[in-house]
């Protein structure tokens, strides 16, 4: 589990999700699955949930276990 968060924001973290992946169908999946588990929505964060570091750690973990891998290391 990490200790720090890698990034400031969902909207530094979606752009850093978007950047790794292969193709916004990818990212559809993905989004969906985090929508349902988490119940955000990296396209469209609310300004509550956006600098939330709690709810970023959570998501953070939850690509980690999805394998997802951004900046050459799991978010």
């Amino acid at each position: 589990m990490s200790a720090t968060l890698q990034h400031g924001s969902l909207e530094d973290l979606r752009a850093a999700v978007q950047a790794a992946l292969r193709g916004p169908s990818v990212f559809q999946v993905l989004n969906t699955r985090l929508i349902i588990q988490l119940g955000v929505d990296l396209r469209a964060p609310t300004a509550a949930q956006n600098h939330d570091a709690s709810l970023i750690r959570r998501v953070e973990e939850a690509l980690r276990r999805m394998g997802i891998t951004v900046g050459g290391q799991s978010t």
